[in-house]
């Protein structure tokens, strides 16, 4: 298998309180040309701290290093949240071979897990108000698992803000698009990847099947054992795309896609893992809010992309749909 060259983002400018202006610039137009040839880049010089980047990779390690029952005590009946793990049904079924577990916010049906009418401030506003529409509520190993958890995903929410920053100024946006392009949720996922091995490979077996990411952005961060991460380039080709240390792979969502008017691709991608160690990664997913109807911004809406709004579901029905 072939592997791509995608475009390396150094996006230190956004993190240099003496960076100019031209700078900026110059890693937004980066930022905007790999996301509408390819639909994914890597970045590098993104602000998290190198060591919490290595730490929350070991985190998943010894997560799923822990034996089968001790991790069973994590699942919650949710496709998103807590523990999940190939059973036959599984692999029978879609040829999958990949454990994960996962911490996805409240979303009481759809609204995001704030009771109506309540104040955002007070500790009872996030109080179940109604049966939660993707199940059983988050299951942490332990205290420690997650403050590293919420201290990594605080991280990522500095550098999604600056990345969506530099995606509404090469677009051109207005203040209101811009509102909206920060107004999201985020959660994050560890995949455990055992190796496949050749007899599972000739039978088809993946790793994780081939898929687009239905939110906005993909954070990925990812071992170095190998070039299990495939994407599909536009001649429907697949190809391996090889960890780079210290870097996140940042790839566009179908929501962002939408947005665009589909100008951002939103790019099909698989995980096959056939090398001799284990892999881990971790995914931080940013997402609109479930009430929130994804059309294209009022900068790319045109007479066939422009939809009435009552003949658009809202994005929680999609991914309920998927996934709940």
């Amino acid at each position: 298998m072939s592997t791509i060259s995608l475009p390396i983002i150094d996006f230190g400018a956004y993190l240099d309180p003496s960076s100019t202006s031209k700078q900026r610039s110059e890693v937004d137009h980066a930022i905007d040309d790999a996301f509408r040839r390819f639909g994914v880049l890597y970045l590098q010089n993104h602000g998290v701290p190198l060591d919490l980047y290595d730490k929350i990779r070991a985190l998943g390690h010894q997560f799923f290093g822990l034996p089968l029952e001790e991790k069973r005590k994590h699942l919650v009946g949710s496709q998103v949240r807590g523990y999940c793990f190939p059973d036959e049904t599984i692999i029978e079924t879609h040829g999958t071979y990949c454990e994960g577990i996962a911490f996805y916010p409240p979303v009481n049906h759809y609204s995001n897990g704030l009771a109506p009418d309540a104040d955002p401030d007070s500790p009872d506003a996030r109080l179940p108000t109604s049966p939660d529409a993707l199940g059983g509520q988050d299951s942490w190993p332990g205290d420690e698992f997650r403050a590293l958890v919420e201290e990594y995903l605080e991280h990522i929410a500095q550098l999604n803000k600056r990345m969506l920053a530099s995606i509404a100024a090469s677009l051109g946006l207005s203040a209101l698009s811009h509102a909206q392009l920060q107004d999201t949720v985020t959660h994050i996922t560890f995949n455990g990847y055992p190796p496949l091995s050749s007899a599972q490979i000739e039978n088809g077996g993946q790793s994780m099947p081939e898929h687009k990411d239905p939110g906005c952005l993909t954070y990925l961060n990812q071992d170095i054992v190998s070039a299990s991460l495939q994407i599909q380039d536009r001649d429907g080709q697949w190809c391996g795309v090889p960890p780079i240390p210290g870097t996140f792979i940042v790839n566009v969502g179908t929501v962002l896609s939408q947005w665009t008017g589909g100008q951002y691709v939103d790019i099909l991608h698989r995980v096959i893992h056939c090398h001799e160690k284990s892999r881990v990664s971790v995914a931080t997913l940013v997402d609109p809010p479930f009430d929130h109807i994804p059309k294209p911004l009022s900068e790319f809406a045109t007479g066939k992309n422009d939809l009435a709004k009552d003949e658009i579901p809202p994005f929680g029905s999609l991914y309920v749909e998927r996934y709940g």
